[in-house]
């Protein structure tokens, strides 16, 4: 292995003891769980499932009657006018029916069943015969191998056949041959199989013995299988044809006709005339009542499992909030405007998605999308295709409008919307009826307003919700991103070093980011912002003494470490003064973790001797998310480089005798060795993989900032040749 891909070891970690609490914590990846957590996770569970029930559990109303079938009719009712449907029960039982017809089955024989079987049973009693040789062997052991090859074989039945002797064994085994063959000779259904084997204790040669006619039968036995097999694609085929060439059956009631009389027990048949009259209300029975509730019920408590085992730092801040307005609203308003077919299509459900896709993640937005889709899909009465709508149309106008950049993404997710919706109520209507001019024209308005709808709602609060949140939006980290933003206006002048320092340490961090999973583009604007601040005392940081003289060779070395720290404090205090996001301040307090002030914490070691090693520790705390710990490896790896490269101590590694410490991959892997052994990276979600893969991209990055560079010559002088490289051939020497 090369130097360059030398792994990183990692730092052992401390024993804990187990209990309950952090078991539970363990499950969500963190250890500081609380009961406050899950009281809030629990409270929007109840006011989900609350509502839920309650909208699935309302009589929607639309007509008179209330019965169901197996009731008892209460009065005569009959048909107030002629009407002539096609029956859905009557049609599909005739073509079940056909479906299941017997004609319909196609069997076939398989010849291969019986060279096989003779050969397996040939193979069987070489073994066999193999086992019986070793005469040497406890009978026990002999047996239980033999068993171990057919597994209805008895220990009795293996002791008998290892009792035989040789040539009443050769008439066994031929026997046993013989019998397989012939019976396979026929064919053999699955359902004749067990009588087959029963009977061929008649069919065994009368020349052997009772025991060898026994024992002939017991090896023949496991070895006979059916060779007929029904052939499942034709039969399937010819099923589905038999139902498919199946009419509709239409029924005629007239009007004045008695559907059914007082006191009769209402019929199926009863129930559908009655629906397709529009005489039946939609009273909701207990049963149904019961299992629209239970599917709810499963549903909320998949939402729970998910928010609690993915999305931790949802339910444990300010987003559950978020999250409780864009599925409750949505269900509210649904149990209004369902009950209206004409609206159906109008309503905005994708703005849930969108909003949960531009605040929070794509993958948290298409999942609630889809139980969102199917709460109203239930309250709609079982409604499949307004289900697969809500969750297409949703989920494709939060893929287009996931880390909107400009607000021009929000006009096309209301545009992927539209089509999307539109798209999948064409095709179901297409399957219910024919289409006409009129009816995709209706759909085409409708499903547009849903499109507009859903962006407009969206644009118009995402700003609002991500603010009282403390969400950070990309549009908003553009925003912060501008040169002339106060704080960078600042740093740029006051700290022109530690500026210059951030930029080359942003791009690092973006790469870094980005190739672990984690927001780049958050990572990029986090780090402009890291070190604000250094611009409370510039010169004390040696990015920006410039020729100054060093302040720190005249105080202290605690009071130089209380100044180095302050940057950390005094940036989050500046943060906050701007009004920040709440996850840009956190990376100010996490990028250097708890790291040791190396330097000097020494100079106090050489001076007093033994020295509290805390004291000269940043406060804190580690990082906590993958963003931080990156930006934390860009910062340290960067100062470090920079720090050789001002000091002429940067080795160029194709010097054959270079010292691999002291080459940029050296440093590199030295800086993030020391985190991980100092656990810095403990609690933040890298592994050691996602470590080596930002190690080598931060090493292919800084290799072009810090690469050598020749040295021009005074005009007039002799410019020397420049030695051309192994493996190379300059273009000047062509």
């Amino acid at each position: 292995m090369s130097d360059s891909s030398r792994p990183i070891s990692p730092t052992k970690p401390k024993p804990r003891r187990a209990g309950f609490h952090s078991l539970l914590s363990a499950s969500v990846g963190r250890d500081n769980l609380s009961m406050r957590d899950l009281a809030r996770l629990l409270v929007f569970g109840i006011a989900l499932l609350t509502l839920s029930i309650a909208s699935v559990a309302v009589d929607w109303g639309g007509g008179e009657l209330a019965l169901s079938a197996d009731d008892a009719a209460s009065e005569t009712i009959e048909a107030p006018e002629t009407v002539t449907f096609e029956s859905d029960l009557l049609t599909e039982e005739r073509r079940q029916e056909a479906f299941t017809d017997e004609r319909n089955i196609v069997r076939s024989y398989d010849e291969r069943v019986k060279s096989e079987q003779t050969e397996q049973i040939r193979l069987f009693t070489t073994q066999v015969g193999s086992i019986r040789e070793q005469g040497s062997r406890p009978v026990e052991d002999r047996s239980n191998d033999m068993r171990s090859l057919i597994e209805e074989l008895s220990l009795n039945e293996a002791e008998r056949i290892l009792g035989l002797t040789d040539p009443s064994w050769a008439r066994v085994s031929a026997e046993a041959e013989r019998l397989v063959d012939a019976t396979l000779a026929n064919p053999l259904q699955p359902e004749d199989i067990a009588r087959i084997k029963e009977d061929m204790g008649e069919r065994a040669s009368a020349g052997l013995s009772s025991e060898e006619r026994v024992l002939a039968v017991t090896l023949a036995r496991p070895f006979v299988r059916a060779n007929v097999s029904i052939d499942e694609a034709q039969t399937r085929a010819n099923r589905e044809r038999a139902a498919a060439e199946v009419e509709p059956i239409p029924v005629t009631v007239l009007q004045g006709q008695a559907i059914v009389r007082d006191g009769d027990i209402v019929t199926v048949y009863d129930i559908e005339q009655l629906e397709k009259l529009g005489l039946l209300s939609s009273t909701l029975d207990l049963t149904t009542r019961l299992g629209r509730a239970g599917l709810v019920t499963i549903l909320t408590l998949t939402l729970l499992a998910y928010l609690f085992r993915f999305h931790r730092d949802v339910w444990q801040g300010r987003q559950l909030l978020l999250v409780s307005i864009v599925v409750l609203g949505p269900i509210l308003m649904g149990r209004l405007v369902l009950p209206h077919d004409e609206i159906q299509y109008m309503f905005p459900v994708a703005a849930s998605a969108m909003l949960l896709s531009v605040l929070l993640d794509f993958q948290i937005a298409v999942v609630i999308a889809g139980l969102l889709s199917m709460y109203l899909g239930i309250i709609d009465g079982m409604s499949f295709d307004l289900v697969l709508l809500y969750f297409i149309s949703a989920s494709a106008g939060a893929f287009l409008i996931w880390h909107a950049e400009r607000t021009m993404t929000f006009v096309w997710a209301g545009v992927g919307v539209f089509v999307a919706a539109f798209s999948i109520a064409l095709c179901f209507n297409a399957l219910d009826s024919e289409l006409s001019t009129t009816v995709v024209g209706e759909l085409l308005v409708e499903t547009t307003v849903m499109g507009a709808l859903a962006a407009s709602l969206t644009f118009l609060s995402f700003s609002l919700l991500g603010s009282l949140f403390g969400i950070t939006t990309h549009l908003q980290l553009l925003e912060l991103a501008h040169p002339n933003q106060p704080l960078l206006y600042r740093l740029a002048r006051e700290a022109p070093g530690t500026y210059h320092h951030s930029i080359v340490v942003s791009n690092l961090a973006e790469s870094g980011v980005e190739i672990v999973g984690g927001d780049p583009l958050f990572a990029r604007v986090a780090v402009l912002y890291h070190d604000i601040g250094k611009i409370v005392r510039p010169t004390f940081f040696i990015e920006n003494q410039a020729n100054l003289e060093n302040p720190h060779d005249l105080l202290d070395p605690r009071v130089s470490t209380r100044v180095i720290i302050d940057h950390v404090v005094d940036g989050a205090r500046l943060a906050r003064k701007a009004r920040l996001p709440q996850p840009m301040i956190d990376i100010i307090e996490q990028h250097h973790g708890t790291m040791l002030i190396r330097y000097f914490y020494s100079k106090t070691v050489e001076a007093e001797g033994s020295v509290d090693e805390a004291e000269f520790r940043y406060p804190g705390p580690k990082p906590q998310s993958k963003e931080a710990g990156v930006i934390m490896l860009a910062d340290s790896t960067e100062a470090a480089v920079r720090a050789s490269a001002m000091g002429g101590r940067l080795a160029n590694r194709r010097d054959e005798h270079h010292d691999r410490a002291n080459t940029l991959e050296g440093i590199v892997d030295r800086v993030i060795q020391e985190r991980l052994d100092d656990g810095q990276l403990n609690e933040c979600d890298l592994t050691l993989r996602e470590v080596d893969l930002i190690r080598r991209t931060f090493v292919s990055i800084l290799e072009g900032i810090y690469h050598p560079r020749i040295d021009y010559p005074e005009l007039g002088k002799t410019v020397p040749s420049l030695p051309v490289p192994v493996g190379r051939v300059d273009a000047a020497s062509v």
